[in-house]
């Protein structure tokens, strides 16, 4: 259940464009926010890797959740809109 909820968020996760149409600076913005996201909110790791336990689904599902939220708070900082 965890991978497939890991693919749903990739999925999820839409085209950013620059409000002044600018998206020059793009790829290197959405690397930062990506790392910025990855240290502020990191994503549990269950203990197997194969399948999360019961008492660990919930608390791996919110970290994937508060990493996304990270990310997308951080490229709107930066002046970036999400298309959906």
């Amino acid at each position: 259940m965890l991978i497939i909820s890991f693919f749903f968020l990739s999925s999820c996760t839409g085209t950013y464009t620059h409000r002044t149409g600018n998206n020059s600076n793009l790829s290197y913005d959405s690397r930062t926010c990506d790392a910025h996201a990855r240290v502020v909110a990191p994503t549990y790791l269950c203990r197997n890797p194969l399948m999360c336990a019961p008492d660990e689904t919930s608390i791996a599902l919110a970290s994937m959740f508060d990493n996304a939220a990270a990310y997308d708070l951080c490229m709107l900082k930066k002046g970036y809109d999400e298309k959906k």
